[in-house]
């Protein structure tokens, strides 16, 4: 990344390991990372942290991804804001990819894989 400030991150995730995995390659790759461990948490924090990116689990406890994905349009944010979902539980062919799901994978998904996929989305959002 060129830019002197670090394009932020929220990981929406209900596993640790996932979580940890995540954080550790995103933020080795100079990304600012945040975390949230439910649908709720991280609906507050992508209004009150402006993410430049989500990545979302859709199983998760107190509002599932789904769920969240209609919220978080509700709110209409302009520029919207990015999500990739990634998931072990559901058929990723079940989860239409939009304005705002940009992609959606099969969990694990290695890092660098990810991490170019993070690159092209931000650069389709800011170009």
């Amino acid at each position: 990344m060129s830019d002197a400030t670090p394009h932020k991150i929220l990981i929406i995730d209900d596993s640790k390991l996932a979580i940890m995995m995540l954080y550790d390659g995103l933020r080795q790759n100079g990304f600012e990372v945040l975390i949230a461990s439910d649908g709720d948490e991280g609906l507050q924090m992508a209004i009150s942290e402006s993410p430049d990116l989500i990545i979302l689990d859709m199983h998760l406890p107190s509002m599932n991804g789904r769920e969240f994905l209609v919220k978080l349009k509700e709110f209409a944010l302009d520029p919207p804001i990015p999500v990739i979902v990634l998931t072990a539980s559901e058929p990723i062919q079940d989860i239409a990819i939009d304005s705002i799901v940009r992609a959606c994978y099969q969990k694990p998904m290695p890092i660098a894989q990810l991490g170019a996929k993070i690159n092209e989305c931000l650069e389709t959002q800011n170009g």
